[in-house]
C-alpha cells in the first residue's frame, strides 16, 4: 500500500503537469489572439477542462503570465544555455549565444509570439528578473572577453544592450519569414566584427 508521503509527492507530479498544461494552452491562445483575450475561460475552453481549475493553479491571470514568461526562459536556457557553457573561448562563446537564440526563436514560433506579446504590455520587460539575468551574463560574457584580450575595448553594457536590441529584431524577423540560419550567421559576423580585438 502507497505511503501518505508517496501520494503527496504524485499529486505534486500531477499539479505541475496540469499548470506546465495549463501554461501551453495560455501560450497558444496569446499567440493566437493576444494578451488581452487570453481570458481564464478562454484558455479553459483550450484546454478542455472548467474555470475553475484554472483558478485553483493560478490565482490571478498575471500569474498565469508569469507562468509563460517563467516557461520560456526556461526553454531557452535549455536549448542555448549547453552550448553557451560549452564554448572554449568568450568569443565563442558570445557567437554561440547569438546563433544559438535565433535558432531558438524559430523552433519555438509560439512561445516568442506570446512572450512578445506579454512584454508589449505592463510590467516591461526590463523589470524582470529572467531579463535582468540574461543582460548580466551578456555583460559578464563580454568583460571576460575584454579581459583575456578576445575583445577590443568598448562599453561592455552598451555592447550588451545593442546585441539584445538585434536579437529583439531577430524574433520579429524569424517570425515573418526570414532564414533562421542566414539570420543568425549575419549576426554572428556583425557582433564578431563588431567585438574582436585587432589580436584576434
Amino acid at each position: 500500500m502507497p505511503s501518505p508521503k508517496a501520494d503527496r509527492r504524485e499529486l505534486t507530479f500531477i499539479q505541475n503537469a496540469r499548470r506546465e498544461q495549463l501554461i501551453e494552452c495560455a501560450v497558444d491562445v496569446i499567440a493566437e489572439a493576444g494578451v488581452e483575450k487570453a481570458s481564464f475561460v478562454r484558455i479553459a475552453e483550450r484546454a478542455g477542462i472548467s474555470r475553475g481549475v484554472i483558478s485553483y493553479h493560478f490565482g490571478t491571470r498575471e500569474e498565469l503570465l508569469d507562468g509563460v514568461v517563467q516557461l520560456v526562459y526556461a526553454l531557452g536556457e535549455r536549448e542555448v544555455g549547453p552550448l553557451v557553457r560549452a564554448a572554449r573561448s568568450s568569443r565563442e562563446a558570445l557567437l554561440e549565444f547569438i546563433s544559438a537564440s535565433v535558432m531558438f526563436y524559430a523552433a519555438y514560433p509560439r512561445h516568442m509570439k506570446a512572450l512578445s506579446a506579454i512584454f508589449a504590455t505592463a510590467p516591461t520587460r526590463t523589470e524582470r528578473s529572467e531579463h535582468g539575468a540574461e543582460m548580466l551574463e551578456v555583460h559578464t560574457l563580454l568583460e571576460a572577453g575584454q579581459r583575456s584580450g578576445q575583445f577590443r575595448s568598448f562599453d561592455a553594457r552598451i555592447m550588451a544592450m545593442t546585441i539584445r536590441a538585434a536579437l529583439d529584431a531577430a524574433v520579429w524577423r524569424v517570425g515573418a519569414g526570414d532564414d533562421a540560419a542566414t539570420l543568425a550567421n549575419e549576426l554572428r559576423r556583425t557582433f564578431d566584427a563588431a567585438t574582436r580585438s585587432d589580436e584576434v
